[in-house]
């Protein structure tokens, strides 16, 4: 008897540490997540937003055009929007074209402002583009979402600096106003720059290196006038202070060395 009491204490510590093994592994086992559940937790997250997208004139886009609609927060106005949901799809014949979006809607924030926007495109060039806000949370809605895109008009090509007359728009973000004559800047060939500042008509030249454009100091005439001084002063502080320029389509824009815009034109023509 008293040979076999050490026997009979092991195997009772054996069979408590058996018994603690085993849950351990059974506490284990119910700490792991089920993957299964997981995936059916994500799949009830995720929605599907139905678009139609169409416009209104009769025009037939050409072959290689693509749609591509955007599912994005914007909510944050001096900030880039946040995109949730974005696809590209090719289309042919005449609208409208249905897209669809798929986005996990437990991310989505009351709180926030969202917008479906639309873009035709061809060779990277914009056909039509959505230009009001469509947000298809804000009531409830049928399914599809209609979107209307509107024609974007083609852009002009980029007018020459030299010998173009560019009328002043703008001065130091101040819209010009006209009370005898416009102030205008002109280039030629030869480097000489001309034009009028508001009172006095200016002549001088200037130097060009890509994009970058100097004036030479511009005599001018000496006329005192009642009105249009305070403009014309401007006018000259943006001949002194050019460092580079810009066109686009017809718009010139001249900026300093900070990259301020100091002043902005206009091409005109004249029959």
């Amino acid at each position: 008897m008293l040979s076999n009491k050490p026997y009979s204490v092991l195997k009772s510590i054996a069979s408590i540490s058996l018994l603690a093994s085993s849950a351990m592994v059974l506490n284990g086992c119910k700490s792991l997540p089920d993957p299964q559940t997981k995936q059916t937790t994500e799949d009830a997250a995720m929605a599907t937003l139905t678009t139609q997208v169409s416009y209104l004139d009769r025009s037939m886009l050409g072959p290689g055009s693509q749609l591509t609609v955007t599912l994005a927060d914007v909510s944050k106005m001096d900030t880039e929007a946040e995109i949730i949901s974005q696809q590209t799809i090719d289309i042919n014949g005449a609208p409208p074209y249905t897209v669809e979006l798929s986005y996990d809607a437990s991310k989505m924030d009351q709180r926030h402002r969202y917008s479906v926007i639309a873009r035709i495109t061809n060779q990277d060039q914009l056909l039509y583009v959505s230009t009001t806000h469509n947000n298809p949370f804000e009531q409830s809605q049928q399914a599809p979402y209609e979107v209307v895109v509107s024609k974007v008009a083609p852009q002009k090509p980029n007018v020459d600096l030299v010998n173009t007359y560019f009328k002043a728009v703008t001065i130091n973000g101040v819209q010009v106003t006209v009370e005898t004559k416009e102030p205008f800047i002109q280039f030629s060939k030869d480097n000489k720059s001309h034009g009028f500042l508001g009172c006095n008509n200016f002549a001088g030249s200037y130097q060009v290196d890509q994009q970058a454009l100097t004036f030479s100091p511009q005599a001018s005439t000496r006329k005192m006038c009642s009105q249009g001084m305070e403009q014309e002063t401007a006018m000259s502080g943006v001949l002194e202070n050019t460092a580079t320029w810009n066109i686009n389509g017809e718009s010139l824009t001249l900026k300093d060395k900070q990259g301020k815009v100091l002043a902005t034109f206009k091409a005109v023509y004249f029959n």
